[in-house]
C-alpha cells in the first residue's frame, strides 16, 4: 500500500520516510475502521430510539384503555388540555410583554 500524494525522487524512499508512510497508512486504516464502527453505533442508537418510542406509545395506549372512555370522551378531554395550554401560553406571552414594557 502506498500513500497517495507522496512523491519521492528516484522512486525510492529512505528508511525514515518509509516508516512515516507506513505509520500514515496505519492511521488511515484506523480512521476508516472507526468511521465504520461509528456508522454501526449510530444505526444501533437509531434502532433503540425507535424501540423506545414504540414502547412509550404502547404504554400510553394501555393507560388510555384502562380509563375505559369512549373516543369522543377522550377527544373532549384532549381538546380541554390543548385549550388550557393555549391559554397558558397566551398568559405567559402577555406577562412577558408587560415585563418588557416596564423595563423600557
Amino acid at each position: 500500500m502506498h500513500t497517495p500524494g507522496i512523491r519521492v525522487r528516484g522512486g525510492t524512499m529512505d528508511k525514515a520516510t518509509e516508516k512515516i508512510v507506513l505509520e500514515i497508512e496505519k492511521e488511515l486504516k484506523k480512521k476508516k475502521d472507526l468511521e465504520e464502527k461509528l456508522k454501526l453505533v449510530s444505526e444501533r442508537i437509531k434502532t433503540l430510539e425507535a424501540k423506545k418510542l414504540e414502547t412509550e406509545n404502547a404504554q400510553i395506549v394501555a393507560s388510555i384503555r384502562q380509563l375505559n372512555v369512549s373516543p369522543e370522551e377522550l377527544q373532549s378531554f384532549l381538546s380541554g388540555i390543548r385549550a388550557k395550554r393555549g391559554a397558558a401560553a397566551v398568559s405567559i406571552s402577555d406577562t412577558k410583554d408587560v415585563m418588557e414594557e416596564k423595563a423600557v
